[in-house]
């Protein structure tokens, strides 16, 4: 299907009866993940109510499409959107290219009205017209879409920065009512910005008790621990730099590593090459990789009741943390607008501490021991545990199916 026909398919696709359309931005992990979890409680709430797959029938929710900033932005506004993605990647080079990626992404920063232009293009033509609700997982999508139709904007993160708020937006989510009072503070109405609780992935909220008493027991013994270790996204040089140290520190001391590397198996096996430099036993870490995103939430949550320590930057996992009640050290230096208000809060709960530098991670091992010694390992477990609300993404499931419904 040439470009022009996909855009084509895409718009009627969105002008459908359907009540509700998603677009997902593609950029990094955080904002998708956070969207895909909505969509699965959506899908979930569908099944329960029985409503089937009948695309024809507004209220029935069986058909809700999946649409993606990729498909539907060409020309002028599919560059701009192609700029944003190779900025995020540019971003994690380190050095320079961190500090200007983060001055360019400054929390107090709001897109202009060129810039907008730019990206918006294509978005509105194909949401023209549209009378029902939009999801959109990013700032950037809900201030294109705001004047066009009806948004409603998955602000999911803990962090809110000014560079968060849409005023625009007829709905944003947030976990937290901090969250809520930060963008109420620059501009957001108070009707239009609804309080969910952490949005985790749901086949975590799932087994998160089960999973949270079987971590307890095990810090709480002398046996071996996991640790998890996150790379993000856009595999910030001086975090994997970090990661492989810090799991050469843990493996030592008798502990196992999990790795999650990312997608694609060229990067898993420049992992494993780095790991093999410095002398970590095969049987020691497991290198995690994976084909796609959903892919890469599928094998985390494979993985998840295993782990007793979380690795990994302060951006959508930190939410496993302080809901989860999984003890968190977070990689340094903090990128992108929402990192370090996340790490401020988790520090602030006491489930997380940072992973600042190289000897930091050469001595994760031992700090992980002083803290279990000391029994605060098990207290920033307990410290995440039971304190937010986790059901988030069913909570806006419902929220949106409710508004779907009383506009047919």
């Amino acid at each position: 299907m040439t470009t022009s026909a996909s855009a084509t398919r895409n718009s009627q696709l969105a002008t459908r009866d359907s009540p509700l359309v998603s677009v997902c931005s593609e950029i990094g992990r955080g904002h998708p993940a956070y969207l895909d979890s909505v969509l699965l409680a959506l899908s979930r709430l569908m099944a329960d109510s029985g409503s089937g797959h009948n695309p024809k029938s507004p209220a029935s929710f069986g058909y809700i499409p999946r649409l993606t900033v990729p498909e539907l932005c060409t020309g002028t506004s599919g560059l701009a959107w192609r700029l944003a993605r190779l900025g995020y990647r540019l971003g994690a080079l380190g050095g320079p290219a961190t500090w200007l990626y983060n001055r360019l992404r400054s929390p107090n920063a709001r897109p202009s009205g060129l810039h907008l232009a730019l990206l918006g293009s294509s978005l509105r033509r194909t949401f023209a017209g549209y009378a029902g609700t939009c999801i959109v997982d990013h700032p950037l999508l809900a201030h294109i879409l705001a004047p066009v139709c009806r948004v409603a904007y998955l602000h999911c993160e803990i962090a809110a920065p000014r560079s968060a708020a849409v005023p625009g937006a007829w709905r944003t989510f947030v976990p937290l009512e901090s969250t809520r009072q930060k963008l109420l503070a620059v501009g957001c109405q108070p009707s239009a910005v609804a309080v969910t609780g952490l949005v985790i992935e749901p086949e975590l909220t799932d087994m998160a008790e089960s999973a949270f008493n079987a971590r307890i027991a095990r810090l709480a013994s002398d046996r071996p621990l996991t640790i998890g270790f996150f790379s993000s996204g856009a595999e910030p040089r001086p975090h994997s730099s970090n990661i492989i140290i810090g799991t050469a520190s843990v493996t030592r001391a008798g502990h196992k590593a999990l790795l999650f590397s990312g997608t694609g198996m060229l990067r898993a096996a420049k992992t494993q090459l780095a790991l093999r430099r410095q002398g970590v036993p095969e049987e020691s870490a497991r290198v995690i990789w994976t084909r796609n995103r959903q892919h890469g939430t599928g094998r985390a949550i494979e993985f998840f009741p295993e782990l007793d320590v979380l690795v990994a930057a302060a951006h959508e996992r930190t939410n496993w943390a302080v809901g989860l009640g999984l003890p968190m050290f977070a990689l340094l230096p903090h990128i992108g607008p929402f990192a370090r208000e996340n790490f401020e809060f988790a520090s602030a709960q006491g489930v997380c501490l940072p992973l600042p530098d190289t000897a930091a991670a050469a001595g994760l091992a031992d700090t992980i021991a002083g803290l279990r010694r000391s029994d605060r390992l098990v207290e920033m477990a307990r410290n995440g545990w039971q304190v937010h609300p986790i059901d988030g993404a069913a909570r806006i499931a419902r929220a949106l199916r409710d508004a779907a419904a009383s506009s047919v």
